[in-house]
């Protein structure tokens, strides 16, 4: 992705934390050296031998914290959000080092910092544990011991897809994506994207609280959690959009399943493939029913990533990453999704490493539906239609789950 993406959108995280009251920036600079002597993936680089990429974990050292001062500009929080926006488009190299950790200072009693980092080195877990680390760090509080460095784990889970166990998880997601095909989306009509038309559509409509209540209620009487409910509902969206019954989308996965890595920092999530079958006749819960139970199997599978399937498992035109869906925190809060932290990750919302992504972001009482999709190949009212079905969707099942409720007006 980086090799074919990269430079048109930086593969970049970040981690925002929004400091009110004086900042000590001496115990800041302490806790952000401590957080990457912690965690060995902040320090580590990587060289190209051949065709593969190389870890090379180098020792603790002092971590430059650079620093911006927007206060003196007319609107300073407008300023510092520009700012962080900028931070995360300005590519990380990470044959010099995987992090740049920054201070924006707003206004005496007002300090932003923003770690931004290289994907290769982190994910949405890790993020969680960074935004905790490094308040915790900064205010003196003790942190649990990691088990594992990412080094470990990356041998165990080398011996994991290669060793005995193999060919059981080879043999699963055979089987579950046996006949499967990619998601036939309309395409673009022939309208050339306009100069000043930015290369990607970026829409987002918020799910009521109520609906959201309800949402949690009925995932709470299916024995399951929210991302069930979430992906059921896009499968039904995808079924209406494009007449296909038999749909096959893209996740990330935690891929955390080894108790020693919970406390760890790397690039850990797996891509797997959600098989859903849409069935007009049944009702929303037997549907619902059914992804429960494709994304079990698929979080006790998730050690193999789809790209390591065989090409052909799912056949058809295009990438099996073209249609993504992602629910953010759906595996561990993160500390920075709430508040002004998460006005600040809109930036990271309005670019897409996928043809089609589809994020619901937890936000309060809330959710957010967002759809990030390519230019030349959906139309902006075409990507807006979709949320919004979507959205209605949600409500309908909400007030009746026991049918499959009739397509959006």
């Amino acid at each position: 992705m980086d090799h074919y993406r990269g430079q048109q959108h930086s593969l970049n995280e970040q981690v925002v934390w929004h400091l009110r009251g004086d900042c000590d920036v001496a115990a800041l600079q302490r806790a952000v050296d401590l957080l990457h002597e912690r965690h060995e993936s902040l320090r580590t680089t990587f060289v190209a031998r051949k065709r593969q990429l190389v870890q090379v974990i180098n020792p603790p050292r002092p971590v430059e914290l650079l620093r911006v001062d927007t206060s003196g500009y007319a609107n300073p929080r407008q300023a510092a959000r520009e700012h962080i926006a900028t931070e995360l488009s300005t590519a990380v190299d990470f044959g010099v080092w995987p992090t740049r950790p920054t201070l924006i200072t707003v206004g005496p009693e007002h300090h932003i910092f923003v770690l931004t980092m290289h994907h290769y080195v982190s994910d949405d877990w890790s993020n969680a544990l960074l935004s905790r680390d490094i308040r915790a760090l900064y205010q003196g509080e003790e942190l649990p011991e990691i088990g594992w460095q990412y080094a470990t784990w990356a041998d165990w889970q080398r011996e994991r897809i290669s060793g005995s166990d193999s060919a059981a998880l080879f043999d699963h997601w055979r089987g579950q994506l046996d006949g499967a095909r990619l998601v036939r989306l309309p395409e673009r009509a022939d309208v050339p994207r306009g100069p000043d038309e930015p290369a990607w559509v970026s829409v987002e409509l918020t799910i009521d609280a109520h609906v959201v209540q309800g949402l949690h209620q009925l995932a709470r009487r299916q024995r399951t959690t929210l991302f069930p409910v979430m992906l059921s509902l896009f499968y039904l969206v995808l079924h209406r959009a494009t007449g296909q019954s038999d749909l096959t989308v893209a996740s990330l996965f935690a891929n955390r399943s080894r108790p020693e890595v919970r406390d760890t920092v790397g690039f850990f999530v797996s891509m797997v493939l959600l098989r859903g079958r849409v069935d007009d006749a049944e009702p929303f819960t037997d549907l619902l029913r059914q992804v429960r139970n494709v994304v079990m199997e698929g979080l006790r599978h998730q050690e193999l990533p789809a790209q390591l399937l065989p090409p052909g498992t799912v056949t058809g035109e295009g990438r099996t990453d073209d249609v993504m869906f992602q629910l953010l925190g759906s595996f561990v809060p993160r500390a920075d999704m709430s508040g002004d932290e998460l006005d600040d990750l809109e930036a990271q919302l309005e670019r897409s490493r996928f043809a089609l992504e589809f994020v619901v972001v937890p936000q309060d009482e809330t959710l957010t539906a967002v759809l990030m999709c390519d230019r030349d190949r959906f139309t902006p009212d075409w990507a807006q239609q979709l949320v919004k079905d979507y959205v209605q969707l949600a409500a309908a099942v909400v007030a009746d789950p026991h049918r499959l409720p009739d397509s959006p007006s």
